[in-house]
């Protein structure tokens, strides 16, 4: 039996989160990783490749700020049971609001939050990055141009 591996959770929203998430699959392969995402059908495909588990997938719709509330409040208990069971050093996340949550309660419990912020972020900033900046331990940015609104952040330039 060879040395225990160091456990990381990877999270982040569907479609291009995900797409950039799985840049990283010989990097986070190395490791006990547990990667948490939407259920939605396009993301449930990947349960069988990945270790996988899901949360909520935001709602629109015409009370969307009600249902984006009420996801947030449900992701925040998954996130909870997800981190207590896997219980990881780090936490990576490429983004969305799908993050919030598991950044926010892993920083409570002293883990380590790496985050990547978009590639399609050039100028703009993010919500959940906003969110995210102040607590993490590692801010990267895929273009140089993101100093200009996360000056912290480290440049490390483009996942693919």
């Amino acid at each position: 039996m060879g040395p225990k591996k160091t456990k990381i959770i990877l999270v982040c929203s569907g479609g291009g989160h995900l797409a950039e998430m799985l840049q990283l699959e010989e990097m986070f392969t190395r490791y006990d990783y547990l990667m948490v995402t939407e259920n939605t059908e396009y993301t449930s495909f990947f349960k069988e490749q990945y270790n996988m588990r899901f949360i909520k997938a935001r709602s629109g719709g015409k009370k969307r700020r009600f249902r984006f509330l009420m996801t947030l409040i449900a992701n925040t208990f998954l996130s909870l049971k997800l981190l207590i069971n896997h219980y990881p050093k780090v936490i990576i996340s490429t983004g969305s609001h799908t993050a919030i949550p598991m950044c926010l309660l892993g920083r409570l419990f002293g883990i380590k939050i790496v985050f990547i912020l978009s590639y399609a972020r050039v100028h703009s900033r993010a919500k959940a990055a906003d969110i995210i900046y102040p607590i993490a331990d590692r801010f990267i940015l895929q273009w140089p141009e993101g100093k200009n609104n996360y000056e912290k952040a480290v440049f490390v330039g483009g996942l693919y």
